[in-house]
């Protein structure tokens, strides 16, 4: 059995909508990931600012 365009239309916006999602997930996931092991970390270098200047 053949899948008609419609189908295909449909099987196409569905996988597009797993690919987003699975994106979206990863960049939530290594956001949190690094915010986990650096959230502590301060950098103190002399002379650098992490202000930024008006």
């Amino acid at each position: 059995m053949h899948a008609t365009f419609f189908q295909k239309v449909i099987i196409c916006a569905i996988a597009g909508f797993l690919a987003a999602a699975l994106l979206e997930w990863g960049k939530m996931f290594v956001t949190g990931a690094d915010d986990a092991l650096n959230k502590g970390y301060k950098h103190t270098a002399p002379g650098v600012s992490l202000k930024s200047k008006p």
